[in-house]
């Protein structure tokens, strides 16, 4: 390989910066997809079912426009509600409008059934208003729907529809809230506003955490590499191969998303690792051969390191592609791309470096570290070598014990899939979403599609106990059906004292006359939301007031229970339902990718190590690294969701590196003669400072994620500190404590070597002191 860099370096050199180059142009072109449904194939039976329902009935994602004040029902707030509410009922965006405007009261007068909106005149006096507060909470539809029962809130409440861009609808209603200015406070909320947030924040983070993340990177790398031409060459390796994957998005018609986000800064923070190996080492070549021709030096790098850097890149790679085997799209996609950078960065560590060393005649200078500097890390890793020799046993049982306690965390571990939960507690979206869920009921939904003849008694009545078994629920806000309005019909017609107050008619011609008398004085599509026009689809609408997956897994066992009695066909769907099955998705997808990566890295490690032990003690840290991460996280309260899922192939792919290149440098002195002993010290001297650079590297580039704008993604950021401590610390110390305590054979055996055949085979330990 040296002979062609040497003869190709200038080639090499101009491809690598054209790539850069071509793919960062494609950059700009990236979209953003802000939708969580689309995290899961369109195969899934709740994306199919849910398509089915909005088919019907339109899309449930509804827009909420909150009132805040200590005593919400005062003229000037109801003229400011009922002037937004008409801007909004303009806009061509937006159907299926309720606010305290478009409630009506179904009430008799002179035995007549009549439906009145709510508020006909906005009250002028104390005694009026105190009627319109009696009337509020009597009205089943309007009490904690448009108007909280405390009087302290209102909320506007439309559904979007595909007339226009949903971006756009979203501004013209932040223009019109704006444009009336009032005393009540004005929250926006629901899935619609929380996408647009998440479309925002990803630009903003994408525009302001890679920079920061590439400025992190370029002092790190200053502070190590010390010459500004050493530092250029890792650090322009960083750039290539993140303009590569990250110019990939739009170049495969992919969209960046909350999970995407993340493919940039691993890149960051990984690809530097082979470019500083190569660097330092050409660097300790320089200070002892300064004199000696660029190719012989330039032979010596390669031939030194090719190797275990490669085989470092094939096992980051081969821990990556466990994403792959995530059910979860952008997952897959991350896996792809973050592979496909970190090959482009093994490719260019391999290639470019070497050209670039050989274009300047090796012209790097090589500046001794501080004396000082060195000696702290010599004396700290002495000390730490001795123990290791000393104790192993000890080591051992310790590390044992660590990984038992943080497996009993692992029992607290749970899943989040809500969206409102990506955000802050102090975000304007999460304040208003809270909001809505305490006094409206939520903005996530659950859909019921009942399909027959709707106005058979036996199907209403079926709606009916559906309906009240719903509301019943803990977690569940407001449940809304077209038994419901039937009820509400018959007590204006009857009085309490009679049979049928507060009943579905027993006879399908007293429903319908039901909704005839009703007709007569109100609107026909008052109830579209509830019944289609020829009366064979119902629809029951649950809002969930705590979208979390054990809520709305019970609603969902409720709902196939209190079915089995009406004679129609019954769909269930629904925003909610796709979360539940997204989280289904995060913990199989964690499960899948989780052994993959494993199995793959073992088979790897087994290979280089040519051993299967060494496969066995390659993949022990990375093990315990596992378990202390879900541990720390079930301990913490931190959720696995779509980001954090993640985490473990991402940690198995960069933490074996360290594996690695510690077990290949005792390999080395172990050859050379030295015993066990005094291998695992001198390993620590040689390898554990770059060990442990490269660690606290990897975790700096990641520690940019702290500064995102989305809770998941500062999580991921503080557990990536906990996994890759975890990881190095294996590496640097369970590692050589197993090798001194079980003394494996495949140590002793020269890997740099093929493998001795059989007639050859000497008895290897017998030269090695110690053995």
């Amino acid at each position: 390989m040296t002979n062609f860099i040497i003869k190709y370096y200038r080639q090499i050199i101009i491809i690598c910066i054209l790539l850069g180059l071509g793919f960062a142009a494609l950059i700009p072109f990236s979209k953003t997809d802000p939708e969580i449904r689309n995290y899961v194939p369109s195969t899934m039976e709740s994306r199919i079912l849910t398509d089915k329902i909005e088919t019907e009935f339109g899309m449930q994602d509804i827009v909420m426009v909150i009132f805040r004040d200590s005593s919400i029902l005062t003229s000037a707030n109801l003229n400011l509600i009922k002037q937004i509410d008409r801007d909004i009922s303009r806009l061509s965006g937006v159907s299926n409008r309720v606010s305290p405007f478009t409630v009506r009261t179904i009430t008799s007068t002179e035995g007549m059934m009549t439906a009145d909106p709510l508020i006909m005149q906005i009250p002028s006096d104390p005694e009026e208003f105190a009627v319109l507060k009696d009337e509020i909470l009597q009205n089943r539809f309007a009490r904690d729907i448009v108007i909280s029962s405390d009087m302290t809130s209102v909320s506007i409440t439309a559904t979007i529809n595909q007339a226009e861009p949903e971006k756009a609808t979203i501004q013209k209603i932040d223009s019109i809230i704006s444009s009336h200015a009032g005393k009540a406070e004005v929250l926006t909320g629901g899935l619609p506003y929380i996408r647009q947030h998440i479309m925002k924040d990803v630009n903003r983070d994408a525009l302001i955490l890679v920079p920061i993340a590439l400025f992190l990177m370029l002092i790190v790398l200053k502070l190590n590499l010390k010459d500004w031409r050493s530092v250029l060459m890792p650090f322009s390796v960083v750039l290539f191969s993140t303009a590569i994957c990250t110019g990939m998005i739009p170049l495969l018609g992919w969209k960046m998303s909350i999970i995407s986000l993340l493919v940039p800064v691993i890149l960051i923070a990984v690809a530097n690792n082979y470019g500083i190996y190569l660097v330092t080492r050409f660097q300790e070549i320089k200070q002892r051969k300064d004199e000696a021709a660029p190719g012989n030096m330039l032979k010596e790098l390669t031939g030194s390191l090719n190797m275990p850097i490669l085989f470092s890149g094939l096992t980051t790679i081969a821990g990556i592609l466990g994403l792959l085997a995530h059910s979860i799209i952008p997952a897959r996609q991350v896996g792809i791309l973050a592979a496909t950078g970190v090959t482009a960065a093994l490719i260019m560590s391999l290639l470019y470096i070497p050209s670039m060393i050989y274009a300047q005649k090796g012209r790097l200078r090589a500046k001794k570290q501080p004396v000082r500097q060195n000696f702290i890390f010599k004396t700290w890793l002495d000390k730490l070598s001795s123990v290791i020799v000393k104790h192993p046993g000890r080591i051992i049982i310790g590390f044992v014990s660590v990984t038992v306690i943080f497996a009993f965390g692992i029992t607290f571990l749970g899943i989040e899939t809500n969206q409102e939960n990506y955000f802050p507690k102090k975000n304007p979206v999460r304040m208003a979403s809270d909001l809505i869920n305490s006094k409206f009921g939520g903005s996530q939904t659950v859909s019921v599609m009942i399909e027959g003849d709707i106005k058979e008694p036996e199907i209403m009545n079926g709606i009916d106990r559906l309906t009240q078994r719903l509301e019943t629920m803990d977690g569940v806000g407001n449940v809304f059906s077209i038994s419901q309005a039937v009820r509400e019909m018959s007590k204006a017609i009857y009085t309490e004292s009679e049979n049928m107050y507060d009943r579905i008619p027993e006879t399908r011609d007293g429903i319908a006359q039901m909704f005839e008398l009703y007709n007569m004085s109100g609107d026909p599509d008052d109830f579209s939301q509830m019944m289609n026009l020829d009366n064979t689809r119902a629809h029951v609408l649950v809002r969930m007031s705590n979208p979390d997956n054990k809520t709305i897994n019970d609603v969902k066992s409720e709902i196939s229970s209190c079915i089995k009695g009406i004679p129609a066909q019954i769909t269930v769907g629904g925003y909610a339902v796709i979360m539940t099955d997204f989280a289904s998705s995060i913990i199989k997808g964690q499960v899948f990718s989780l052994v993959f990566a494993m199995l793959t890295v073992f088979i790897l490690l087994a290979l280089i190590f040519r051993s299967f032990r060494g496969g066995l003690i390659g993949t022990i840290p990375l093990a315990v690294s596992i378990v202390i991460l879900f541990g720390f996280m079930g301990f913490s309260g931190i959720a696995i969701d779509a980001a954090t899922a993640l985490l473990s192939s991402i940690m198995i792919g960069v933490g074996v590196d360290f594996t690695i290149q510690y077990i290949w440098c005792f390999n080395s002195q172990i050859v050379k003669g030295l015993s066990y002993q005094e291998a695992v010290r001198s390993s620590m001297r040689i390898i554990g400072r770059s060990i442990v650079i490269n660690g606290l590297t990897v975790m700096a580039g990641f520690s940019v994620l702290i500064f995102s704008g989305f809770a998941s993604i500062r999580f991921f950021g503080y557990l990536v500190i906990v996994s890759i401590s975890s990881c190095l610390l294996g590496a640097i110390i369970l590692v050589p404590a197993l090798i001194m305590k079980f003394r494996p054979r495949f140590v002793i055996e020269d890997m740099s070597k093929p493998k001795f055949k059989k007639h050859e085979k000497d008895d290897v330990s017998s030269g090695i002191p110690g053995v």
